[in-house]
């Protein structure tokens, strides 16, 4: 008789997402990806946002909800905003 091979165990999806966003110390993944911006970046949203500058160095996960939601619209308004900036040649922005 053979001897049972053991195969590694395969993380379920959930718990695979748990142990990414524990590697990068955060919460979700806005906070994954809000918390990795470049300062000048996050600066500029919660100015948007009309939060304080100690938003600024805040994770996401720190703040409330208040503050999120606020970041959140911010966000989203920008975005609907700029796109038609996006395809923009250079030589048509003047």
């Amino acid at each position: 008789m053979g001897q049972a091979q053991l195969q590694p165990s395969t993380p379920a999806a959930a718990e695979s997402l748990a142990n990414m966003h524990a590697l990068f110390n955060s919460k979700s993944r806005g906070g994954l990806h809000y918390d990795h911006l470049p300062s000048d970046v996050k600066a500029t949203l919660c100015f948007s946002a009309r939060l304080t500058k100690k938003h600024t160095t805040m994770k996401l996960a720190d703040m409330d909800d208040f503050e999120r939601a606020k970041l959140h619209k911010v966000i989203n308004n920008l975005v609907a905003k700029l796109k038609p900036l996006m395809s923009c040649p250079l030589s048509e922005f003047h």
